[in-house]
């Protein structure tokens, strides 16, 4: 017997050996790292808490939802031939019972009900203005006999007001003119306020309870008291936010949103006419403070001191094609990733729990509107449309409107969101 020979045949057998066990480990990681990604991925989701204890996002949400989608076209070929003349769709909303508001472009005759006898042949002028309506239940639409000036029609076009649902049957809406607050099913207005003189106002948000009205000015951010008598004066108006010039640049705190619990106020910080970051204030003095560490400039307010923070594909602050999104929390100041995708968004609402992602891409030649479950990634609802002009949740994520032109006729739609935990 050859003892060398025995030994060099056992060492090459160990190799192979330690050569196929390695070759086991290797398959056996690359097989099971994609589930524990998954697995931490998963639980990063699971563990969004906020401010005060409220989750918002926690392990119960992420299970798996059965949805239902009941989809309507809703018909407003009424808005041609009214009493008011023609009334062109400008931007639409959903209330949580599923009532309607169309707000409206219309064309008012400015020098109507003249009394000269010649007025006949005097050339006809006309202004354009805003109008409400509402579609009920029965299909029905019913207008607001009152036009709405104070440029709130501009407002509207550039994006530029303030619009809160109360749920409760009223809503308020401002811009850098005047605020009002209207009853829906009346389509009458509740309370018109009506900004002290000498203050250039950007916008102004209503409370919960509706007793005070956040203010943003250029000279400094203020908490007024509606007194019914008195209006909103100087003399019952706190200052808050005092106005900033750092280096030549005016710092100013504007389109502010009011905490579930009116405790808070949350408002984009502006570097002149630019969104530098978020930040919160009490509303009395001494409790401002700036949320620098939301590093993002697209964000929106949600119920429960909740901030939902985006990045769109392929702009300045994002270059890239990866679509992303995530929740901020304002009480541990953390951005946790929720969603992340190659689509191309370029345009996105989000429901106000933060449950639903409606967002916009480009197939083909046609624009696609999808809703999305964030936490699962499920998709809730898709379609087609050559054009979209407006779209947004109701305040319970139970009703969508949609706004837009499909099979090259414009048209209205409703769809309804339910769902019961599998």
């Amino acid at each position: 017997m050859n003892p060398t020979k025995n030994n060099s045949s056992s060492n090459t057998e160990n190799k192979l050996l330690n050569a196929l066990i390695y070759i086991i480990v290797i398959i056996t990681v690359a097989m099971i790292a994609p589930l524990i990604y998954r697995f931490a991925d998963y639980y990063s989701n699971s563990r969004i808490s906020t401010q005060d204890n409220n989750i918002i996002v926690n392990e119960k949400s992420t299970k798996n939802r059965k949805y239902t989608v009941v989809e309507n076209t809703i018909d407003i070929s009424g808005l041609r031939t009214t009493e008011f003349g023609v009334l062109n769709l400008v931007m639409p909303k959903i209330t949580d019972n599923g009532d309607i508001i169309l707000f409206c472009s219309a064309l008012n005759e400015i020098n109507a009900g003249s009394n000269n006898p010649f007025s006949e042949s005097i050339q006809k002028e006309y202004e354009t203005i805003l109008r409400i309506a509402a579609v009920k239940d029965s299909g029905d639409i019913l207008i607001f006999n009152r036009a709405i000036r104070y440029n709130f029609l501009e407002s509207i076009h550039d994006e530029d007001y303030i619009y809160k649902d109360f749920s409760d049957g009223t809503f308020f809406m401002s811009n850098n003119k005047s605020a009002f607050l209207i009853d829906i099913n009346s389509i009458k207005i509740i309370n018109s306020y009506s900004y002290p003189k000498n203050y250039h106002v950007y916008n102004s948000a209503l409370s919960n309870n509706k007793n005070l009205l956040a203010l943003s000015t250029e000279e400094g951010f203020y908490v007024a008291s509606i007194d019914a008598y008195m209006g909103i004066t100087p003399s019952n108006m706190k200052e808050i936010i005092a106005p900033v010039n750092s280096n030549g640049v005016n710092l100013s705190a504007r389109y502010p949103v009011w905490s579930d619990n009116d405790e808070r106020i949350y408002y984009k910080l502006y570097a002149d006419n630019f969104v530098r970051n978020a930040g919160v204030t009490t509303p009395s003095p001494g409790g401002n403070e700036q949320l620098a560490a939301l590093d993002c400039n697209n964000f929106i307010f949600l119920d429960n001191d909740l901030v939902f923070y985006y990045f769109l594909s392929g702009t300045e602050s994002n270059p890239g094609n990866l679509f992303r999104c995530g929740y901020f929390n304002a009480g541990d100041k953390k951005m946790t990733d929720v969603m992340k995708s190659q689509v191309y968004y370029f345009d996105i609402d989000v429901s106000s729990k933060g449950t639903h992602l409606a967002a916009l891409s480009y197939n083909g030649t046609m624009i696609k509107i999808s809703i999305i479950d964030i936490l699962t990634k499920k998709l809730i609802y898709s379609s087609l449309y050559n054009e979209i002009y407006d779209f947004s949740f109701s305040p319970d994520e139970k009703n969508f409107i949609i706004y837009g032109k499909a099979d090259n006729r414009e048209t209205l739609k409703t769809i309804n969101i339910d769902w019961t935990e599998e």
